[in-house]
């Protein structure tokens, strides 16, 4: 909205008497032949019901393409930061199934199972007048720069960064020079101090993918996840046994991946003072601190020694990094819904002049399965656009409730 024509905003000023406030012109400039992005959508569907009904269900192939895209597209030279355009085009192709089965179907007892699963497969089919791009999701400020990518031909959601090689080990250097402070590198060993600043032995070690030339650029990015799933899918049930009422509700999501910033925030140590997560603890990450005298360790011998059984790098860097180690299988199977109930039988409610009672407990996200170290894999935190979804910033995961409750008609 409000783009059609321009915008101004309010600022404060102190230095013209008389004069704290004005108005100017917003940073993005209005555009008036913005249109409605157009949608093409095209179904081949099947409703289906087989033995009388006791097999139900829908198959759908779908192929639908989105032009005109609305794209807050970066302007130079002009006295505006960005624009919004209507660039590009995008295709959606997918197949959806659904499926309801009636298990049992007797008068005091039954059991019904539903099932559905889509497939969708996202490609970028043009993206006009730009170029492919970067889109930065800015949740580390100008420290991570476009963090996503957008080529002709990939996907929404394309993660792009650097790939991750473990750490500096001592035994990639060949020796300290107290008179410059420095690590002296092996020859043949990456250098990535352009990436994370000075390094020494427990740094973290990025790998030389772009040029073969054992440093470490913004050249060496690529693309090392892609937010969209191969599949997502549904199970329920509903059974009921002489007045007893059960249902379940299940969904999952597999094959995406999850851009776990909070990952990335928490175990980098440029900022004093900040709290990180357990995998970061005394004993488990690299320390170049002798907790006995408080100084730093350059004796090769010793700090190998300090370290033997760690596994992961020392928290100090220059600035946060987006790598592949940041990037994990967002894939899981959550218990939605459980509920259970038991309806009073009619013969005792009628004595008691009821015509129905009901009792019942359901309990929402009850249990959830998947290797996701963060706090829950369905979210993707917004931030300042959404062309960088899947990310989990500071995203307050899902509580889970417990509700008793009665169904009373007299």
């Amino acid at each position: 909205p409000n783009q059609i024509t321009q915008i101004f905003v309010p600022g404060t000023l102190s230095f013209i008497n008389g004069f704290t406030t004005f108005w100017s012109l917003s940073t993005i400039m209005a555009n008036p032949d913005l249109k409605w992005e157009t949608t093409f959508t095209r179904n081949l569907g099947l409703d289906f019901g087989l033995f009388k009904s006791k097999l139900s269900g829908s198959i759908e192939l779908y192929d639908n393409t989105t032009k005109d895209l609305l794209i807050n597209f970066k302007v130079s030279g002009t006295g505006y930061d960005t624009q919004y355009r209507n660039i590009g085009e995008t295709g959606n192709k997918g197949l959806e199934v659904s499926l309801r089965g009636v298990i049992i179907d007797k008068p005091k007892f039954g059991l019904n199972v539903g099932f559905n699963i889509g497939f969708n497969r996202n490609k970028i089919i043009s993206l006009g007048t730009m170029g492919d791009f970067g889109q930065a999701s800015s949740w580390a400020s100008s420290e991570i720069l476009d963090d996503y990518s957008y080529a002709k031909g990939g996907s929404i959601g394309a993660m792009y960064g650097y790939v991750s090689d473990g750490r500096y080990e001592v035994s990639d250097f060949s020796g300290y020079d107290a008179g410059t402070g420095t690590w002296i590198l092996n020859p043949g060993v990456v250098d990535d101090n352009q990436i994370i600043g000075k390094i020494r032995p427990g740094s973290l070690k990025l790998k030389d993918i772009a040029l073969g030339d054992n440093l470490v650029t913004p050249a060496d990015q690529t693309v090392i996840g892609n937010v969209n799933p191969k599949n997502t899918g549904g199970l329920n049930l509903d059974a009921r046994f002489y007045g007893f009422d059960l249902s379940a509700v299940f969904n999952w999501i597999y094959g995406n991946n999850i851009y776990n910033a909070n990952k990335v925030e928490f175990t980098t140590g440029r900022y004093q003072f900040r709290n990180m997560i357990d995998i970061m603890a005394e004993g488990k990450r690299w320390t170049n601190l002798d907790l006995a005298t408080g100084e730093i360790v350059n004796d090769p011998a010793t700090l190998e020694a300090m370290n033997a059984n760690t596994t992961l790098w020392s928290p100090y860097m220059s600035r946060r990094v987006f790598s592949d180690w940041a990037v994990e299988d967002g894939a899981f199977l959550r218990l939605n819904t459980l509920s259970l109930g038991y309806t009073i039988p009619s013969a005792i409610g009628e004595k008691a002049k009821i015509q129905s009672l009901r009792l019942y407990i359901s309990a929402y996200n009850v249990f959830m399965l998947t290797n996701y170290s963060g706090f829950d894999p369905d979210v993707s935190a917004k931030r300042n656009t959404e062309l960088t979804p899947g990310l989990d910033y500071s995203a307050y995961p899902k509580s889970r409730q417990l509700l008793f409750g009665l169904n009373l008609s007299f």
